[in-house]
């Protein structure tokens, strides 16, 4: 009975909602305000729909928990939804890097310093079993090979743990992204029954996590929800964490050496406890000194990438050059040859440098300035010096050959000195932060946030209120359209200069509009903080809106103030309501069009535009919800009174031009991440002087391969590059002898 009882519960409390109203509107219409009915019938209509999906909320959050953690069946459809988003995400970061149309060869071995324990309790451990379709790995085969035998020493170790180090540029990232591009094919390949044995690998870089506050699986399982659609939402952090706590998946964590010093040892003891299989990547020196340091995973296997060899790295030049190489080629390729221990050969001995000659020395004849380079050189500096000499010059070279006039291809947007001043300048901020990443809605922490709030705030008061201000005078009066302008302009203004603070949260990443799922709507988070926004602006609002009547349309009144002040309580507290039931609404529609099974991996890109459409929508949904409601009600009763004519007109305007316009406005101002980031856009124009349209000037980074993608966020294409730029904004960028041909 109990049970019948709590399900009709919500709709008892819905019908009493409406009850209360509807006597609230009969005691009005037989009052002596019945002039003032509209305005609750506009009220009413807001509210009630609002409010009883509150009360049905309220009572779920009461008779449910957390969301429960999906069963076997469920984890398993979501690994192979998972498996597909992952691929194509690693298959556009292969196809960027060159990986698929022309690797460069690099072999592995034994490190040269201790990384991990003895490879023979490696090979003995029995953690975990083979994967399916695997034998197990034999202490030989840890011994040595190449990229691509990786997968069958990952697969074949029951003890889960593998660590990759090398040298800067020796194509640690590139060799994880083969693995998991490998790991992938692997479980496509293996009999249907057996695939839910093969975990799912992800990659992500360990740089912003901190081992001592956070749990690796609650960080795995943030990165997958921040990195994935697939895991919207409350029930996709359950999915989320159901993966990584069921072994489904495989971490492979690139960039141990990126994180804090003191946390590099701390963050190998967390991962030893994981359940999962990992792989970690790190330079050599940095991984030995954490090992030193009691930070060794148990029954783990270490290799190291190999340096290139001077005949692996001149069979790949001659590969990527025209057959025969022109003539400057043909002497570069020969200095290599009769010079095996020399700079320029030791220069070229990692994939960094030779991908760096590739795309920079492109125009037939000109690797001879590079051979004339070497020799002015060799007078100076010898050895490893010269080589470090040589590979700086190269890193110079990279914003040159990118922004350089290509035959056949338009001019650049950008011109080389704009690109340069704006690059070095992100990559200093970015070394500042500790980071590799440049995610887009973090741009709003590079900023003071107090002048886009009040330049945000102004510009959309503005903007609003000239649109309300011309439809109210246009019916009424000039003076009731200055009026009704100021006051309704007032919520996007302050809800503008609110979100241009920017939160420093992903934005909300639809994939594709999927069915919507109401529950998601008002869930305790939305209605927590849209109460608590609602009530705060409406106080001020009210005040306001107040002391404008008090001075500009009426004369001062001391006894009136204090009825006035009563009202206005009152008024504020059910404005409060109103605007806290719309925002809760803005921000629940985000997570309720969620598709669940998208397969998505979005790019920067992507994301950017994915987060102005979403915010489109929802300021759309949220503006024709309240407006047909007030238009309605306005409607209705202007309609009994003045004729159907005109009610129709005064519902139309007052409801959607009016109410709606607002709360649309409102909500999707709120909701949007890109807000922010446009207006700090223009303030870094003016502080740094970088493109104004700082977005579209990264994604034409990015294809001219200055910048690469990892998931939603842009990298440098490499480490080295980005400390380098940052080098020059340290040095001052007029004073710089580097970023040139």
């Amino acid at each position: 009975m109990k049970g019948r009882s709590g399900r009709w519960w919500p709709l008892a409390a819905v019908a009493l909602v409406v009850a209360a109203v509807a006597w609230l509107l009969y005691v009005v219409w037989h009052s002596r305000h019945r002039d003032d009915l509209a305005t609750y019938g506009a009220f009413a209509a807001a509210v009630v729909p609002l409010l009883a999906g509150w009360i049905a909320w309220a009572w779920r959050s009461r008779t449910r928990a957390a969301a429960p953690v999906p069963a076997g069946g469920e984890l398993d459809r979501a690994a192979d939804l998972l498996a597909v988003a992952v691929r194509t995400q690693w298959e556009r970061a292969a196809g960027e890097r060159g990986l698929a149309a022309e690797p460069i060869p690099v072999s592995w071995g034994r490190p040269s310093l201790a990384l991990a324990g003895p490879v023979a309790a490696a090979a003995a451990s029995r953690r975990f079993a083979a994967l399916p379709g695997l034998a197990p790995a034999r202490e030989a085969q840890l011994a040595a090979g190449q990229i691509d035998d990786l997968h069958s020493v990952y697969g074949g170790l029951r003890s889960g743990r593998l660590v990759i180090a090398g040298a800067p540029g020796s194509g640690k990232t590139s060799a994880a992204i083969l693995l998991v591009l490998a790991a992938l094919q692997h479980r496509d390949r293996v009999r249907a029954e057996d695939r839910d044995k093969v975990p799912v690998p992800v990659l992500f870089t360990a740089q912003d996590w901190d081992p001592r506050r956070e749990p690796v699986t609650q960080w795995l399982a943030r990165r997958l929800q921040q990195t994935y659609p697939l895991f919207a939402g409350r029930e996709g952090a359950a999915t989320a964490a159901g993966l990584v706590e069921a072994g489904k998946l495989a971490a492979i964590l690139d960039g141990l050496d990126e994180i804090a010093e003191e946390l590099r040892s701390v963050a190998l003891q967390a991962l030893d406890e994981a359940s999962f299989r990992v792989v970690v990547l790190s330079r050599t020196a940095e991984m030995a000194s954490a090992a030193s340091q009691r930070g060794v995973l148990q029954g783990a296997a270490a290799v190291e990438l190999r340096v290139v060899d001077p005949a692996t790295a001149v069979g790949y030049l001659e590969r990527v050059q025209l057959d025969p190489p022109p003539e400057g080629w043909r002497d570069l390729i020969n200095r290599i040859r009769a010079s095996p221990a020399g700079p320029l050969a030791e220069a070229l001995n990692n994939p960094l440098t030779l991908t760096l000659i590739r795309d920079t020395y492109q125009s037939g004849d000109d690797a001879r300035g590079l051979l004339d380079l070497c020799d002015t050189i060799q007078q100076t500096v010898s050895g490893a010096h010269a080589a470090e000499e040589i590979t700086g010059h190269l890193l110079d070279r990279v914003l040159p050959a990118a922004y350089a006039p290509r035959p056949g291809q338009p001019a650049p947007r950008y011109d080389l000195h704009t690109a340069q001043k704006a690059l070095v300048k992100i990559a200093a901020r970015m070394n500042q932060d500790g980071t590799r990443d440049l995610s887009w809605w973090q741009l709003p922490r590079w900023a003071p946030r107090t002048p886009r709030i009040i330049a945000g705030g102004l510009v959309a008061w503005f903007l609003a209120a000239l649109a309300v201000g011309l439809v109210v005078g246009f019916i009424s009066d000039l003076d009731g359209g200055i009026y009704a302008g100021f006051a309704l302009g007032l919520p996007a203004g302050v809800a503008a200069g609110i979100a241009a603070r920017g939160t420093g949260d992903p934005p909300a990443r639809l994939g594709r509009i999927g069915r919507p799922r109401l529950r998601r709507v008002f869930t305790k988070s939305t209605v927590r903080l849209g109460l608590m926004y609602g009530l705060a602006f409406a106080l001020v609002l009210e005040l306001v809106l107040g002391l404008a009547n008090r001075f500009m349309f009426s004369q001062f009144s001391g006894s009136v103030l204090v009825v006035d002040l009563e009202q206005s309580v009152v008024q504020a507290l059910s404005y409060g309501v109103i605007f806290g039931l719309v925002s809760a609404l803005a921000m629940g529609l985000a997570s309720a069009f969620a598709d669940p099974d998208s397969t998505r991996s979005p790019s920067p890109a992507t994301s950017w535009h994915d987060d102005r459409r979403h915010s489109v929508m929802i300021g759309l949904t949220v503006g024709l919800v309240i407006g047909l409601a007030v238009g309605t009600a306005i409607g209705l009763v202007s309609g009994l009174k003045d004729g159907a004519g005109f009610g129709f007109a005064a519902g139309a305007l007052a409801g959607l031009l009016l109410f709606g316009l607002m709360a649309g406005i409102v909500a999707g101002i709120g909701i949007s991440r890109a807000w922010p980031a446009t207006l700090v856009a223009a303030q870094l124009a003016m502080r740094w002087h970088t493109p104004l349209r700082l977005m579209n000037f990264l994604d034409d980074a990015h294809r001219r391969n200055v910048l690469r993608t990892v998931g939603p966020v842009y990298q440098f294409r490499h480490a080295r590059l980005q400390d380098r730029l940052a080098a020059v904004a340290a040095d001052g960028l007029d004073n710089a002898k580097g970023l040139g041909p």
